[in-house]
């Protein structure tokens, strides 16, 4: 499998991903929540465990950057590629949305609840552009903190791109590097962008990496999940060193998920890890309406269960709620609606490689 072909380890990756976000989601709201009280024996040691797959993000960091890298020497044009990743991350975001701040007061859905109007919009405006994430505003979708990260390294990739045609190859890559180092003091989440970039420009040679002997991505990527936890409970110093340490270790996990031919590689191609690969998107951002009803379910009707069945009741409830209402937002949205605004503005997708 070549650096540009298309990559069902990837596609998995995406779902596998997605998946672990839903599992951390609903490990953590009873928590914060009280449903367990002081009844949870070694609590700090689940808390660390279960909070580390918010790591997965991350990897879809890293995600976006080997995709993004490969969209953006494609393109036609920058317009091109800004109006592409338009295109593939506002139809569904918007959805969700409009869902939210529509029902969000009624439901007494946190910071809209209590809202009046002009703190309803100066919120709606702002999270709708993205803003919360990047910049210190109230975020009201709390897991779209990450788009905000994706839309600013698409301005990045952009940003270095042009300079790329406009600059000799030395000079170019002294600014981008200076660039990227200050990004990261501030963001250090946002390094992955960068390792999965580094893993695409490889070519080849990353094809070589993953498919050694000596990487195992079933035991690297637990203990990278772990390495990063671990640093965000220690920042923000702690954060920049552990982060620096998960840049080198992330681009050979990486390489090894995207490459590699054992064992992970099969079972992130198998036909249920494709299917969630496909509608991981959606999924991401459609997860928590399912996961927030089925916590109100459960309280009302379950509430007097031992929490550990409580958490089993909520995850059997809110995962078909989330594959049905992901599978929707695919088919309706990610597939028909976007596909006719393509065609509506002719304008062909950028090949990808997953």
């Amino acid at each position: 499998m070549s650096a540009t072909a298309y990559n069902r380890n990837l596609n998995g990756l995406r779902g596998l991903c997605a998946f672990l976000v839903f599992v951390r989601h609903v490990w953590a709201g009873p928590r914060l929540e009280g449903w367990w009280g002081d009844a949870l024996p070694h609590a700090a040691t689940w808390d660390f465990l279960f909070n580390s797959l918010q790591c997965a993000v991350e990897i879809f960091f890293m995600i976006s950057g080997f995709l993004i890298t490969a969209s953006l020497l494609r393109a036609p044009s920058a317009g091109h590629f800004l109006l592409n990743r338009v295109l593939r991350i506002y139809p569904v975001f918007l959805a969700t949305h409009l869902v939210l701040f529509a029902l969000g007061p009624a439901l007494h859905y946190k910071l809209l609840d209590g809202v009046d109007a002009a703190e309803w919009s100066r919120l709606f405006a702002t999270n709708i552009l993205l803003l919360p994430g990047v910049f210190d505003l109230p975020l009201v979708q709390t897991n779209a903190w990450s788009l905000s990260y994706e839309a600013a390294f698409y301005g990045f990739a952009v940003i270095a791109a042009v300079l790329g045609r406009q600059l000799p190859r030395q000079p170019q890559l002294i600014v981008v590097a200076l660039a990227t180092a200050g990004i990261c003091f501030f963001y250090p989440r946002a390094v992955f962008f960068g390792g999965g970039a580094v893993v695409y420009l490889l070519g080849e040679r990353a094809v070589a990496l993953g498919r050694s002997r000596w990487l195992a991505p079933a035991l690297l990527l637990p203990l990278l999940f772990l390495l990063l936890q671990a640093s965000i409970e220690a920042a923000p110093a702690g954060m920049r060193l552990g982060y620096g340490l998960g840049f080198f270790l992330g681009i050979a996990v990486f390489a090894a998920l995207v490459h590699g031919t054992g064992g992970v590689a099969r079972f992130l191609a198998r036909r249920p890890m494709q299917y969630l690969g496909n509608i991981s998107y959606s999924f991401y951002l459609w997860h928590p309406f399912a996961y927030f009803a089925g916590k109100k379910i459960v309280r009302a009707f379950a509430s007097g269960l031992p929490p550990l069945l409580q958490l089993a009741l909520l995850f059997v409830i809110a995962l078909p709620l989330a594959l049905a209402l992901s599978h929707a937002s695919w088919r309706l949205i990610e597939r028909r609606a976007t596909g006719l605004l393509r065609r509506r503005l002719q304008l062909q997708a950028v090949p990808s490689v997953a």
